[in-house]
C-alpha cells in the first residue's frame, strides 16, 4: 500500500484546483477556501490488471463501506470537498477509471460494463464484500450498472447527475454548466486537459462516447434496491423524472439542487455529501445492520 502523500502545486495550476478540490464558502470564516488534496487517513491501493493496474484510494472505517466513481475525465480528486464532509464512519473507497489517476493505461477499448467490472475487480481485491456505490456523471451510469450486475453486494445506488441513458440529456435545453462562472468553466476545462495529457486522440474519442451505447432503464424499472438521483436544476423549470429515463418508484429518491448544473461535486459538495450521509443512513437504520468487511 501506497500512503496518499501531500502535493503542493504552483501557483500556474491553481486554476485546475477550482474544479478538482472545489472551492467553498467558509461559512465561519466569510471567506473562500481551497480544498485539494484527500485526508492523510486515504491510502492508495493498486490492484494489477492483464493491461495494468487500477487505482483506488480507501479510508478505513467501521460502518458501511462506500464505492464513489468520478465521471469521464475526473479522478479522484473530484471527490475531495465531499468526503471531507461525509460521516467519518463511512469506509470509503474512490476508484479511478482506467487512465486517469493512479489507474494506468489508459484504454483502447472500452464501455460501461467494463468499467462495472473493474470496480469489482477492486472490491473483491480489498476484500469489500458489500457496499453502498454511488458515482458522477459517467461513474453515476457505472454504479447503476454495478447494481445490475451485483445486486445481492450492492446496499444502494447514486447516480450524482448520472444519466439513465444517452436520451435523458435532452431533458434540459441549456446544456450542462449554464450555472457556471466563466472562470469555473475555465478551470473545469484545464482540469480536464490535466487528466487527459497521456491520452491520445482516439482514446479520448472512444471514451468520451461510452456513455452513448449504455442503458440502464430496465434496471430502474425492475431493481429493488434502493437508489437516489440527485441532479441540480439549472436554475430552469425541473423536468420530469420520466424526461431523465427515471421511474416513479417508491426505492427511488430524487433531489434536485436549485441553481446548479452538472458538476455537483464542485458547485454543492456540501450538501451533496448530506444527501449520501441521509440516504445511507436511512437504508442502514431500515436493514438494522451493518456490512462485514
Amino acid at each position: 500500500m501506497t500512503p496518499f502523500l501531500p502535493v503542493f502545486w504552483p501557483l500556474s495550476s491553481l486554476a485546475c484546483l477550482l474544479l478538482a478540490s472545489a472551492v467553498l464558502a467558509d461559512e465561519r470564516l466569510g471567506v473562500r477556501v481551497i480544498e485539494h488534496q484527500l485526508e492523510p487517513s486515504f491510502v492508495q491501493e493498486f490492484v494489477p490488471t492483464k493491461e495494468g493496474r487500477l487505482s483506488c484510494y480507501r479510508r478505513v472505517g467501521s460502518g458501511p463501506s462506500l464505492l464513489l466513481i468520478p465521471g469521464t475525465w475526473s479522478d479522484s480528486r473530484v471527490y475531495v470537498a465531499t468526503v471531507a464532509r461525509l460521516d467519518p464512519a463511512l469506509d470509503i473507497l474512490l476508484l479511478e477509471n482506467r487512465g486517469l489517476g493512479g489507474s494506468w493505461p489508459p484504454p483502447e477499448r472500452s464501455s460501461i460494463k467494463q468499467c462495472a467490472v473493474d470496480a469489482l475487480t477492486v472490491l473483491d481485491a480489498l476484500k469489500v464484500t458489500s457496499c453502498y456505490v454511488g458515482g458522477h456523471s459517467l461513474g453515476g451510469m457505472i454504479a447503476l450498472e454495478l447494481g445490475q450486475r451485483a445486486p445481492r453486494r450492492i446496499r444502494g445506488v447514486i447516480a450524482i447527475e448520472g444519466w439513465t441513458n444517452h436520451r435523458a440529456a435532452k431533458a434540459f435545453q441549456t446544456g450542462m454548466c449554464p450555472t457556471l462562472s466563466p472562470e469555473q468553466l475555465a478551470a473545469r476545462n484545464e482540469y480536464k486537459q490535466e487528466c487527459l495529457k497521456n491520452w491520445s486522440p482516439e482514446q479520448k474519442a472512444m471514451f468520451g462516447q461510452i456513455w452513448r451505447q449504455w442503458d440502464g432503464s430496465q434496471f430502474l424499472r425492475t431493481t429493488q434496491l434502493p437508489v437516489l438521483e440527485l441532479y441540480g436544476d439549472r436554475s430552469q423549470a425541473r423536468p420530469a423524472i420520466e424526461d431523465l429515463g427515471i421511474p416513479s418508484r417508491k426505492n427511488i429518491e430524487v433531489v434536485w439542487f436549485s441553481g446548479a448544473s452538472h458538476p455537483l461535486l464542485m458547485e454543492r459538495p456540501r450538501e451533496v455529501a448530506e444527501a449520501l450521509n441521509r440516504f445511507i443512513a436511512a437504508q442502514e437504520k431500515s436493514s438494522g445492520s451493518r456490512p462485514s468487511q
